[in-house]
């Protein structure tokens, strides 16, 4: 339960080392915003999910909540490369 946490750090620490250039913080806050609320998403089905219906069968709603924390998680990882590399050149 630890890993999507840790997961939820990467753009916000884009976003700290990004401070003061503001469409890039911007961008690091809203994926990381878009992670959690997806995160929470994704969660609250799968919990309901497994317990109701078993293993096998996930709703559409379920699958495209699970993409979307998937690609943001992606997204965030990037913006975190990205930051790190433009502080250090």
């Amino acid at each position: 339960m630890l890993t999507p946490w840790l997961l939820l750090a990467a753009p916000l620490v884009a976003a700290v080392l990004w401070w003061g250039q503001w469409a890039w913080f911007a961008v690091a806050v809203v994926v990381a915003a878009v992670e959690y609320l997806a995160f929470r998403q994704a969660e609250r089905f799968s919990s309901r999910v497994w317990r109701t219906v078993g293993v096998g069968y996930r709703s559409r709603k379920a699958r495209t909540a699970d993409g979307l924390y998937l690609l943001t998680v992606v997204a965030g990882l990037v913006l975190l490369g990205a930051a790190l590399l433009t502080r250090l050149v």
